[in-house]
């Protein structure tokens, strides 16, 4: 066997290859640096920390002014893999501008940052950037582009669709256990027909439909005309299109990973992921108290698929089984994806990485 040696195999990589590799690391410094905020209390991988399945606890995410934005957080795990991005916005179709939505966004200030604030920061910091730069571009000029650049490469590396659900599909039949067998028969039953919606590699495609939007009677609140619609902070597609027939329409989400991405639905508002079971075999959810009480069944615009089912305890066990072959393995122990930071305010439940980088101060 014909052995190569580390570095004859460096030798025989291409600029190309070398400089992709770069850019990845660049874009992990970047995704993890709370420079990229404009107040400095956040970085990317707090809201999608590879720990939390790429995605965090909070229901909704608060922004840069502690104010709760409307809609949870989405896992960026396989992300690169999407056609469309974000939950409720169809124009966004490339991952370059979608990384600059959150980055630059003002209404609300996700990280609220600006093209001459982000060149300033990284600027101050060129005993750690610009050689970075130098070797993901060829030379250490700092520029907006070359940060989307570096952070796209990085995102595209958060994949992972080895699950013990694809080893089984791919022929492994001791995959998975007789529980999640009989889960993924009811997935793809025609009583619970889940997989309707829930196809492809992500389990995110519809099998019959272009669109990947979809209104799943979550929300059913009455106005003075008796019409059924969703909170009005939060219409979902309808806020883009301005068709009433797009009230309460959002992006199907993968599955892959699912039990680790908690709490779920647009707005995070199921907390177990056995409430989101009861919603759909009861056709939808029925709020009974409080500003968005009210009946998602009778949503006009919820889709004719979803009549509901019984489901039995032994069922939903089953079911959540099969989800449960879904899960990934923990990127967080992975190097390619530790923060090379130490952290802003250290938590006793988690290490900082050997030799690592102060944080970048909290400013006022």
């Amino acid at each position: 066997m014909l052995i190569i040696s580390p570095a004859v195999y460096a030798a025989t990589k291409t600029t190309n290859e070398i400089q992709q590799a770069a850019k990845i690391t660049l874009g992990r410094y970047l995704f993890n640096d709370n420079r990229l905020s404009k107040t400095g209390n956040r970085s990317c991988a707090l809201c999608h920390a590879p720990d939390l399945g790429w995605t965090n606890r909070f229901a909704k995410v608060p922004d840069i002014n502690n104010s709760p934005t409307t809609l949870n957080t989405p896992s960026l795990l396989n992300s690169a893999q999407l056609t469309t991005f974000m939950q409720r916005q169809p124009n966004l179709t490339t991952l370059t501008d979608t990384i600059k939505l959150p980055l630059f966004s003002l209404h609300p200030p996700e990280m609220g940052m600006t093209d001459a604030l982000l060149l300033t920061r990284l600027q101050q910091a060129d005993t750690l950037y610009q050689p970075l730069f130098k070797a993901s571009f060829g030379d250490n000029t700092l520029s907006t582009p070359k940060v989307i650049d570096a952070l796209s490469n990085y995102v595209a590396t958060i994949r992972d669709t080895n699950t013990a659900y694809q080893a089984f599909i791919d022929g492994d039949k001791t995959a998975l256990n007789k529980q999640q067998q009989q889960g993924l028969a009811l997935f793809t039953s025609q009583r619970l027909n889940c997989s309707q919606c829930h196809a492809g590699p992500l389990l995110n495609q519809p099998k019959a439909s272009k669109t990947v939007y979809y209104n799943t009677g979550l929300y059913g609140i009455t106005n003075n005309s008796d019409e059924y619609g969703y909170p009005q902070h939060e219409v979902g597609l309808r806020q883009f299109t301005q068709q009433k027939n797009d009230d309460g329409k959002f992006r199907i989400p993968s599955l892959i990973n699912v039990i680790n991405t908690g709490p779920w639905g647009h707005d995070g508002s199921f907390n177990r992921l056995e409430a989101v079971l009861d919603s759909y075999a009861a056709g939808g959810r029925i709020i009974n108290i409080g500003p968005n009480k009210g009946d998602g069944r009778k949503h006009p615009n919820k889709d004719q698929r979803l009549q509901g089912f019984t489901l039995t305890t032994t069922e939903k066990q089953a079911l959540l089984a099969f989800f449960s072959s879904l899960n990934t393995r923990d990127m967080s122990k992975d190097p390619a994806h530790q923060s090379p930071f130490c952290q802003i305010i250290p938590l006793k439940t988690k290490q900082d990485p050997p030799n690592c980088i102060t944080a970048f101060p909290l400013q006022q």
